[in-house]
């Protein structure tokens, strides 16, 4: 009962570090994403679908 008990623990704090390196890489990105509006550069929906067309991707 022990050893179960152990493992459950160690799943436990397997989920949750992967939940947390989710989340502090999803903040990131949003930070990132952030910056990036700030300094224009980014395109817009239809600059992509044009780039997309152009490169015979649709």
């Amino acid at each position: 009962m022990k050893d179960s008990k152990k493992l459950e623990d160690i799943h436990k704090n397997i989920i949750t570090t992967s939940e947390e390196d989710f989340l502090s890489h999803l903040k990131a990105e949003i930070e990132k994403g952030k910056e990036e509006l700030r300094n224009g550069n980014f395109i817009t929906h239809e600059e992509m679908l044009l780039e997309l067309k152009r490169k015979k991707l649709i």
